[in-house]
């Protein structure tokens, strides 16, 4: 569920990686066929499944660890893809929509506030930090946490 609602996220900010959630959602339901809440994706178009998700995310427990992997490393695709002031946009924008459960924990926070260095013309810094925390999960050796 946790590769479902980063999905949820990144369409929320304009990235829409369709039928890499088709690809997970099929997959989850392949394996556990019983669980309601992916057969009503199942039934879901698109936008509706996101909205759904999100809401989702801000009410159920979650591996934050599986969850916060798969937003980064999903994230560096598209940090690839972007100039640094547009990610940066969007990543404040997908911060504010982190649950507030996890939205002050690193490396999320590095999301609200990285950007500003590019207020003052420090672009390497910015890009240092967002680095930083789209590497988090592969750095650091993290314990399994539930939100």
């Amino acid at each position: 569920m946790e590769e479902l609602f980063a999905y949820s996220l990144l369409y929320s900010i304009g990235y829409e990686k369709y039928d890499e959630y088709r690809e997970a959602l099929d997959n989850l339901f392949c394996c556990t066929p019983e669980d309601e809440i992916l057969l009503d994706l199942e039934g879901r178009d698109y936008k509706d499944a996101m909205l759904h998700l999100y809401q989702l995310m801000n009410e159920l427990s979650f591996d934050i660890i599986k969850f916060g992997g798969q937003l980064m490393s999903e994230l560096k695709t598209v940090y690839e893809e972007s100039d640094i002031i547009g990610f940066s946009e969007k990543m404040y924008d997908l911060w504010k929509l982190l649950p507030d459960k996890i939205n002050n924990e690193e490396p999320f926070y590095t999301l609200n506030y990285a950007g500003d260095c590019l207020s003052y013309g420090d672009e390497i810094r910015c890009c240092e930090l967002y680095k930083c925390a789209l590497n988090y999960y592969e750095d650091n050796s993290n314990q399994y946490k539930e939100v």
